[in-house]
């Protein structure tokens, strides 16, 4: 007897990797790096000023989407409890990423206050109960109840990754019954402030779980709905909504205040950007109504998506682990280097970012050539950052 068919509601649909995703999480990776360094000038070349959401919400809501494209037919093929063993195996791996980045951070915050005597690197880093209370708050760092800076974004998608394993099957039988709870979770959240704690002394987890897995869930259900063959919905009211949000975030944060110029706006007119911890409700529109955009006026297929001037930030997109805790790491380096050069120069700022913005892109270079089996590095270029032949780069 053959085997009975699937429903075709839930048969997957092959199709191509979409570029916008490397794209997209390629620029948060470097934005990243960038607004992590106090005062440091280059922010204002991010988008993180002129709205509501940052580069943080955007790779929240890329990570659900790649995991739900990655692991959409793992099941069907090997079975659930593989399917959890995987995406558990995964979880350890964030898990000891985020144990190995905050214990190098903790050591050069150490070394850099030792040099310094300059409390604030402490501070920024939040190592200053690590290095007071090492007792308590060593094992506290194992345990997820103490989340230096910098790497709290990594213990954020520990939960998210094991939960994952129930959230696909269910956005396979139906998206509604991860968006209705998610949601239902997240407006909690937001009634009654609630937080796991992230540490011994009363600190919260920067990025709460419990508001940060409903972006998560939009994302896995994004993937989830491109895999069934799912449309986005299109609608002129969408749009002119989607637009009319991000034009409102653009005037009430007052982003030309922070350049120096022109006069406040009334109270009146103006707006908190929104919680971070909690997801607020403002930033999550906001990356809402840029995904929508994204997606009706941006379509995988451009040619410009897979320009070989691209190239560089869809492959940082393709290593997001290893490239987020380098660029943590240059990071702090540029924060110390702007403390040792007091007023530094502009000159000494752009080496401080083209520098670590280079560093990292190699890194991402060097991961793809390894991960495409090349054996030398004398290959001719193909076309302006493009160290690859096609056939290196056929998953884009």
């Amino acid at each position: 007897m053959s085997p009975r068919p699937e429903p075709a509601s839930i048969l997957p649909v092959r199709t191509p990797r979409d570029p916008r995703i490397d794209l997209f999480r390629g620029a948060a990776l470097l934005a990243i790096f960038i607004n992590h360094i106090p005062a440091n000038p280059a922010r204002f070349l991010t988008w993180s000023w002129l709205g509501f959401s940052d580069a943080a919400e955007l790779f929240m809501l890329l990570a659900g989407l790649s995991l739900a494209l990655g692991y959409w037919g793992f099941q069907q093929r090997h079975g659930w409890l593989r399917l959890a063993l995987r995406l558990g195996s995964r979880a350890f791996r964030l898990y000891r990423a985020y144990l190995l980045l905050a214990l190098a951070l903790s050591a050069g915050g150490a070394a850099a206050f030792a040099a310094t005597g300059d409390r604030s690197i402490l501070w920024h880093l939040g190592i200053e109960p690590l290095l007071e209370d090492t007792v308590a708050a060593l094992p506290a760092l194992f345990a997820l109840e103490y989340l230096p800076g910098y790497a709290d974004i990594l213990a954020t998608y520990v939960p998210l990754m094991v939960a994952s394993a129930l959230l696909l099957p269910l956005a396979a039988r139906g998206l509604w019954l991860v968006l209705l709870p998610s949601g239902l979770l997240w407006g909690f959240v937001q009634l009654t402030g609630a937080n796991l704690s992230a540490g011994f002394q009363g600190e919260k987890w920067m990025f709460n779980p419990l508001a940060w897995q409903f972006l998560f869930c939009i994302g896995l259900c994004m993937g989830v709905g491109a895999k069934r063959g799912l449309s986005w919905p299109r609608s002129a009211y969408l749009d002119g909504a989607a637009i009319a949000w991000l034009l409102i975030g653009l005037v009430v944060l007052e982003p030309w205040r922070q350049l120096g110029f022109g006069p406040p706006l009334p109270a009146s007119l103006t707006m908190a950007q929104g919680a971070k911890d909690a997801l607020g409700w403002q930033r999550l529109l906001h990356i809402l109504a840029l995904t929508h955009l994204v997606v009706c006026f941006l379509p995988a297929g451009t040619a410009a998506l897979r320009s070989a001037w691209l190239a560089p930030l869809r492959l940082a997109g393709r290593q997001p682990l290893p490239v987020f805790a380098l660029g943590a790491v240059l990071s702090f380096a540029g924060h110390y280097a702007l403390m040792v050069w007091p007023d530094p120069t502009w000159a000494r700022v752009a080496l401080i970012n083209a520098g670590g913005i280079s560093a990292l892109l190699l890194l991402a270079a060097l991961l793809e050539w390894q991960a495409a089996g090349m054996p030398r590095p004398d290959m001719p270029l193909r076309g302006p950052w493009h160290p690859f032949p096609p056939r290196a780069l056929s998953r884009d």
